[in-house]
């Protein structure tokens, strides 16, 4: 059995200790000590369902159905929004 690639469907996020993420006027912010993210509506949802249990393809298929958008397109959404994400230390 191999071992999942970072950000493949397969791959399990989860988000860094160093994260901090509060809601402010209704949007919500992911931030470390350098840089912060507004996230929209679609990517707090993503952010959401890092738990470090839900593999990207699990999470695109949430998005899928809450948005009623295509699995593959909600996972590749997924996968590009964990990705910048990663790049900037708020998720392994």
């Amino acid at each position: 059995m191999s071992t999942p690639q970072p950000f493949s469907p397969d791959f399990v996020p989860r988000r860094k200790l160093e994260a901090r993420v509060r809601k402010f006027r209704g949007k919500l912010f992911v931030a470390n000590a350098s840089l912060a993210f507004e996230l929209d509506e679609v990517a707090e949802f993503i952010f959401k369902q890092v738990n470090g249990t839900a593999t990207v393809q699990q999470i695109g298929e949430k998005v899928a159905g809450e948005y009623d958008i295509s699995s593959d397109e909600a996972v590749a959404d997924s996968l590009e929004l964990l990705t910048e994400l990663a790049a900037n230390g708020m998720v392994e």
